[in-house]
């Protein structure tokens, strides 16, 4: 009898702490609850923390992160996941030495930990530390020849040091690799669009493919289609691009700017441009714009007050003062 007694009230406590623990966590969100719970279970598990520290990451609760990765790191010094989630921590904060110390220390706690590497190399462009960056992406090459983001990363790096060959090399190691890699695909088309050539279309089109609801690559097409004067074929791309993103200003604007070319779309290109101004009031290019297209309405009063608007935020804006001056000999 004695014996049952004390295993109800055994029982009781742990139910009761279980209870407690849930009370005191009652305002937190759900998942953060529950690790909370797990580590008042376990308190000696480290992937508690590890569990932990990666929301905290993920919500920008950067400092109790850190926090929790330390008490990991104690609790388990021979992860070396661990000290690449501190890293991301520390990156978060700016703090680029101890960033760079934990990569060494994952490395370190195992030679083979890859993404350990090309972090550190990520890290070493991001620091212009450019020969210790090829050094690291070959090392990281060497243990995994088919690596295209290592190769992605050393092309950004032979852009900065300006061998253009180099450069394209890379790119397009990084597409053979791997054809749904996007960055490599803008960058490609971004740098034929700049020459004018019309190959970008294709680097932007392939892209597409791999990933249909890319903004920057519909507007990028579309400004090069814009460029080509493919006026219908731009149209649809910016339209493509604000139904994916209504708050993309550079989509919104340029195809309002293509309805002010055009004398039937004055309407339409007044919405677009009002559209910019309520995402950015600051935004001089729409702000002028639309009074442009109010000009060519007709409407000089709305003219005027955009002209003048644009003015207060760009004193020497020399369109505003152009339509201003074109008002003002209209009234004489």
């Amino acid at each position: 009898m004695k014996k049952l007694i004390t295993c109800l009230l055994a029982l009781l406590l742990v139910l009761g702490y279980g209870c407690k623990n849930k009370n005191q966590y009652a305002d937190l969100p759900p998942e953060l609850a529950e690790l909370c719970i797990n580590i008042d279970k376990h308190p000696k598990k480290a992937e508690n923390y590890y569990k932990r520290a990666n929301y905290y990451y993920l919500h920008e609760n950067i400092d109790k992160g850190i926090a929790d990765m330390q008490t990991a790191i104690k609790l388990q010094p021979d992860s070396s996941k661990y000290y690449v989630m501190l890293s991301d921590l520390y990156f978060a904060q700016h703090e680029t030495d101890l960033t760079e110390e934990m990569l060494l220390k994952a490395i370190s706690t195992d030679e083979n930990n890859n993404e350990a590497r090309l972090k550190l190399a990520e890290l070493q462009f991001h620091t212009r530390q450019y020969e210790d960056c090829g050094k690291t992406i070959d090392e990281a090459v060497q243990r995994q020849p088919h690596n295209p983001k290592a190769y992605l990363i050393k092309a950004f790096m032979l852009k900065d040091m300006q061998d253009t060959v180099g450069y394209l090399r890379m790119l397009q190691l990084v597409i053979d690799q791997d054809p749904r890699e996007t960055k490599a695909f803008l960058e490609l088309g971004y740098f034929y669009q700049q020459k004018n050539d019309p190959i970008a279309v294709s680097y932007y089109q392939n892209g597409l493919k791999a990933d249909p609801n890319n903004v920057e690559l519909h507007y990028n097409l579309g400004k090069m289609f814009q460029d080509m004067d493919k006026l219908e074929e731009a149209e649809q791309e910016y339209k493509t691009a604000i139904a994916i993103d209504s708050t993309h200003i550079p989509s919104l604007n340029n195809l309002g700017y293509m309805y002010l070319d055009d004398n039937t779309k004055y309407e339409e290109a007044v919405k677009l441009f009002t559209q910019v101004l309520q995402i950015n009031p600051q935004f001089v290019y729409a702000l002028c714009n639309r009074g442009v297209a109010y000009e060519y309405m007709g409407n000089y009063v709305a003219a005027r007050k955009d002209y003048e608007e644009t003015l207060k935020l760009s004193t020497n804006f020399e369109p505003a003062i152009k339509g201003l001056n074109r008002l003002d000999k209209l009234q004489h």
